[in-house]
C-alpha cells in the first residue's frame, strides 16, 4: 500500500537495504518496512550450501573420463558477495538477480579447472584411481584461491563420488580385468597343483626321512638298552666284589676287635692283681701302725693310777653317760640310801639329748 513493504528473512540470510543507490541496513535475519519505489533489497544466503557437478574431462591418454562430486561452500563475506552477483529480489522475497543461479555455475568451473591440472598428468587407470589424490589437490587449491577470496566463500568441504570412463572405454577395462582375473585364476591354479604335487614329494620324503630316522633311533635305543645291561651286570659285579670286601674287613675288625678286648681285659686283671696286691700290703703296713699307736698308748696308760684313768674316762662321757655311771654306782649301794628322788624332767631331759659326735 502506498509502495511501502514489510520484509522478514531468515537468520541464515544476510539483507542488505539500498535506498537511492546508497547503502541503508545490513544485517542477518532483519525484518524491516521499506519503500518499494525508491529501495532495492539484497538477500544473500550465508548458509552453507551442497552444490553438486559432474563434468568430462580427459587424461594425458585421450580417454575421456566422468567426474562426478559435490562442493561444500559457506558465504564467509556476504557483502563482498553481493558486489560480486546480483541478489536482488521482489516485494514477495522472489529472486529477481541471477547469483544464484551463477554462484554454483561459477564454482562449478573453478572446480572443473583444478581438476583439470591433476588429470591431465594422469592415465586412464590412475585416474580411475586417484579419487584421494584429486580431493587433496582441490581442497588445498580452492582453500587459498582468489576468486574464492574475491567471492567472499570459505570451502567446507570438497568430495568425489564416481570416476567413470565412457561405456566403451569401461567394456574394454571390464573384458581386459576379466581376462587378467581369468589368467590369474588359471595362473593360481596351476600353482596350487604345482603346490600340491611338490606337497606331496615334500610328504613322501619326509615319511621316508621319518622312516630312516625311527630306525636310527630304535638301533640306538637297542645299543643303549645293551649297553645299560652291560653296565647293570658290571654294577651287580662290583657290588658283590664290594660285598665280600666289606664282609672281610668286618670280620677283621671283629677279630682285632676281640683281640683288643681280650689284651685290655688281661691288662685289667694284672691291674687288679697288683691293686690287690697294694691294698693288702697298705692294710698290713695300717695293721702295724695302729698296733704299734695302740701299743705305745697302752704304755703310757699302764703307769697311772686307777683314779685319773676314770677321770680321763669321764670326761670323754657326754652328760647322759656320767649320769648313768652314776645310776650304776648308787645301784651298788642301795642299800645303804635310804630315800633317792628321781624327777621325770632329769629322765626326760637325759633322754632327748643328742649325743656328742
Amino acid at each position: 500500500m502506498l509502495g511501502i513493504h514489510y520484509i522478514k528473512t531468515n537468520p541464515t540470510d544476510f539483507v542488505l537495504l539500498f535506498r537511492s543507490g546508497k547503502l541503508r541496513k545490513s544485517g542477518s535475519g532483519l525484518s524491516f518496512f521499506y519503500y518499494a519505489p525508491s529501495s532495492s533489497v539484497v538477500i544473500v544466503p550465508a548458509a552453507s550450501k551442497d552444490t553438486p557437478f559432474i563434468f568430462n574431462e580427459s587424461t594425458n591418454d585421450f580417454q575421456s573420463i566422468a567426474i562426478q562430486g559435490q562442493i561444500t561452500y559457506r558465504v564467509s563475506d556476504p557483502a563482498k558477495l553481493a558486489t560480486m552477483l546480483d541478489f536482488t529480489v521482489d516485494r514477495n522475497g522472489h529472486y529477481t538477480g541471477d547469483g544464484m543461479e551463477v554462484l554454483p555455475v561459477r564454482l562449478t568451473n573453478l572446480v572443473q579447472i583444478t581438476v583439470r591440472e591433476k588429470i591431465t598428468n594422469l592415465n586412464l587407470k590412475e585416474a580411475l584411481a586417484a579419487a584421494s589424490d584429486i580431493v587433496n589437490h582441490v581442497h588445498e587449491k580452492l582453500k587459498n584461491s582468489e576468486q574464492m577470496k574475491l567471492l567472499g566463500l570459505d570451502l567446507v568441504d570438497f568430495s568425489i563420488l564416481k570416476i567413470s570412463p565412457t561405456p566403451e572405454i569401461s567394456r574394454a577395462l571390464e573384458s581386459t580385468a576379466r581376462e587378467e582375473l581369468l589368467k590369474a585364476a588359471d595362473q593360481a591354479v596351476y600353482e596350487r597343483r604345482n603346490f600340491a604335487v611338490e606337497q606331496e614329494r615334500i610328504i613322501k620324503e619326509n615319511e621316508l626321512q621319518t622312516q630312516i630316522s625311527v630306525e636310527e633311533k630304535n638301533r640306538l635305543i637297542r645299543e643303549e638298552q645293551m649297553n645299560a645291561e652291560l653296565a647293570v651286570q658290571e654294577k651287580t659285579r662290583m657290588l658283590e666284589d664290594a660285598k665280600m670286601e666289606s664282609l672281610r674287613s668286618i670280620e677283621s675288625k671283629k677279630n682285632q676287635i676281640e683281640l683288643e678286648k681280650l689284651t685290655s681285659h688281661i691288662d685289667h686283671e694284672n691291674r687288679k692283681k697288683e691293686l690287690v696286691r697294694a691294698e693288702a700290703e697298705n692294710m698290713k703296713e695300717l695293721s702295724r701302725a695302729r698296733a704299734e699307736s695302740l701299743r705305745e698308748e697302752l704304755s703310757s696308760i699302764s703307769t697311772l693310777p686307777p683314779e685319773l684313768l676314770e677321770v680321763l674316762a669321764s670326761n670323754q662321757m657326754d652328760a647322759s653317760k656320767i649320769v648313768g655311771r652314776a645310776l650304776r654306782d648308787l645301784a651298788k649301794n642301795a642299800d645303804k640310801i635310804g630315800t633317792l628322788q628321781i624327777s621325770p624332767d632329769l629322765l626326760t631331759s637325759l633322754l632327748n639329748e643328742k649325743p656328742k659326735k
